[in-house]
This record gives structure tokens, C-alpha cells and sequence, in this order.
């Protein structure tokens, strides 16, 4: 652990790390999970087919993307050429994401299959690859969080060596990975109704990812000291929020009432964040901080859940009266 060359072998004079074969079997294990959940979903698995020789390079070439624009000043001092620098590292998850909402479109445009029935099926898997490239970059040099003060907790994979000599920080990547392995597994046994799956996913990964996010501190992809990630994530459960709201009908007070919830509890995560870096207020410690973001996420989280039942359940019942 005292080196972050990870490097396996050369493959026509590019590296082949340890990250890499990490998130090549983490995809081809999730394609096998996909293809077995079609049973549950009854969705086709040309359908999971199609995702995937969509979403594998609409992923990459968006998650490379997204992080070029990011480090705008290294792709304009570069040049273009540093777009195809894949060597050097750089992707995003945020990229990812993005190519992947595309390529369950464009599938269910080619396969005319339900868009959230075909996202019902590979969820779960896409969460699986989120884990194995989450412990995959134990072996980079991202993920670094706060500093482990217990000797008896300065262990791998859990610890890693820190910037300076005797220092070990928590590897943040590896809680992350954890936590979306544990919904990956969670989530691939759901069956109907349709978009349950995939919402309950979506909300718990993007809670815990702005939870562990909050101590990061490797200054990757940060605007000041807030997450590029938490931020995106906070976006994303908004819009299933707003999505979910939209199919119940409660009435714009009670509308108004969860979304003033949401942006309240949002702020005071914004807000602690910026007391973690000891901005603000700077007598607040770190860990009662980080346990606060946590309960606002976990809150947060079950909001949405709360509300993605109902949606999901009033939907279904629509269903029904209709085919009645």
C-alpha cells in the first residue's frame, strides 16, 4: 500500500490496472444478471442485449466526457488529444449515468419495450458495477477520506496510507462499494409493479452516495469543498420526487409542503458540509457532523421511497381499471 502502481500488464502499449479488470467483470457479471432478471420483468433479452452494446460505450464516452469538461483547463492547455488520454485515468460517475438513461431509451426505441420495465431489469446490475468499480479504486489514488485517528482501524481495504508518512485515511470508495453491492442484491429480487426496481435503487444509491461523499477529501471533482457528485445526486432525487409527485394528484399545499422538506433538509446537508471543512462555524466536530448528513439523507431517502410506492402502486391500479 505504500504505491499507487497498480499496473497488471501492457496491452498495445496502453496499461492494463487492477481498476480496469475490476470493472470488466463487474459489466460481464451484470450482463449474466440482467439476462436472469428478464424472467422476473418479462422483458426480452434482446432487450438487455441492445442496453448493453449501447450503454458500454455511450458510458465510457460520457464518463470521460463529463470529467474532460470538469478539468476544462487541462483539455484547453492539452488539446483535444487529451480526450483520448485514457491512460491517465479520469471518468466520471455522472457520465456514466447519463449514457446509460440514453441507452435505455434508445432500447426501448429499437425494441419497443416499456423504458421503465427494460430500466427495472438492468438496474441492479448497473449497481453491481457501481460496486466493483467503487472497490476497484482502493487500487487508485481516489477515495480518500477522513483520517483514522484508531490505530487497531488502520487496515486494508478499509484504510489506506494517506499523503503523509504514518498517515492512513477511510477509504471511502470501498463504504460506497458496499453500499451498492447490498442494493444491488436488494433491488435484483424485485418484481412489479413496474419502476419500483429502479426507483428504490436510483434513491437509495444517490442518498448514500451524498452520505459518503460529504468526507471525501481527495479534491477530486469538487466545486469548493461540495461533492460534483452530491450535488447530482441531490438533482436526481428531486426529479424523482417531482416525477413521483406528479403521478399522485395530492394537491399543489401538499406538493409544496414535501418539496420545502426537501430543500430544507438539502441546505442543512450544504450546510455541513461546509462546517466539516471548518467554514462557517468551526467548533463543530467532524463526526457528529457526518452523522447528521447521514439521518438528513436517510430521511430524504425514505420521503422518496415513501412517495415512489405510492406513485408505483396508484400507477399499477390505473392499470388494472384500465384493462377492466
Amino acid at each position: 500500500m505504500d504505491s499507487y502502481d497498480y499496473t497488471l500488464l501492457s496491452l498495445f502499449g496502453l496499461p492494463v490496472t487492477i481498476f480496469a479488470l475490476f470493472v470488466v467483470l463487474g459489466t460481464m457479471i451484470g450482463i449474466v444478471m440482467a439476462i436472469y432478471r428478464t424472467k422476473k420483468t418479462r422483458v426480452s433479452v434482446d432487450a438487455v442485449l441492445w442496453f448493453a452494446i449501447l450503454g458500454i460505450p455511450l458510458g465510457v464516452t460520457l464518463a470521460r466526457l463529463v470529467f474532460c469538461l470538469y478539468h476544462f483547463d487541462e483539455l484547453h492547455y492539452n488539446g483535444i488529444g487529451f480526450l483520448f488520454h485514457m491512460e491517465y485515468g479520469g471518468f466520471t460517475v455522472v457520465g456514466t449515468f447519463i449514457g446509460l438513461i440514453l441507452s435505455c431509451i434508445f432500447t426501448s426505441a429499437i425494441t419497443r419495450e416499456n423504458i421503465f420495465a427494460i430500466a427495472d431489469t438492468v438496474f441492479p446490475a448497473i449497481l453491481f458495477v457501481l460496486s466493483m468499480e467503487r472497490c476497484g479504486e482502493e487500487f487508485t489514488e481516489n477515495g480518500m477520506g477522513l483520517e483514522v485517528s484508531i490505530d487497531a482501524l488502520r487496515f486494508f481495504p478499509f484504510a489506506r496510507p494517506g499523503v503523509y508518512d504514518g498517515m492512513h485515511t477511510y477509504a471511502v470508495n470501498i463504504f460506497e462499494g458496499i453500499s451498492a453491492l447490498f442494493f444491488s442484491a436488494y433491488t435484483q429480487n424485485m418484481k412489479k409493479p413496474v419502476g419500483r426496481a429502479v426507483g428504490t435503487g436510483v434513491i437509495l444509491t444517490a442518498a448514500a452516495q451524498i452520505a459518503w461523499e460529504s468526507i471525501r477529501k481527495d479534491d477530486r471533482l469538487m466545486f469548493d469543498m461540495a461533492s460534483f457528485l452530491m450535488i447530482f445526486c441531490g438533482i436526481i432525487l428531486l426529479v424523482t420526487l417531482i416525477i413521483c409527485l406528479s403521478q399522485l394528484n395530492r394537491g399543489w399545499k401538499y406538493n409544496t409542503a414535501v418539496l420545502t422538506g426537501f430543500s430544507l433538509l438539502s441546505v442543512f446537508i450544504g450546510l455541513l458540509q461546509f462546517f466539516m471543512e471548518g467554514k462557517i462555524i468551526q467548533t463543530i466536530p467532524i463526526w457528529l457532523c457526518f452523522i447528521l448528513t447521514c439521518l438528513c439523507a436517510s430521511v430524504i431517502a425514505f420521503l422518496c421511497l415513501h412517495l415512489l410506492n405510492a406513485a408505483t402502486i396508484s400507477d399499477e391500479n390505473n392499470q388494472v381499471r384500465e384493462a377492466i
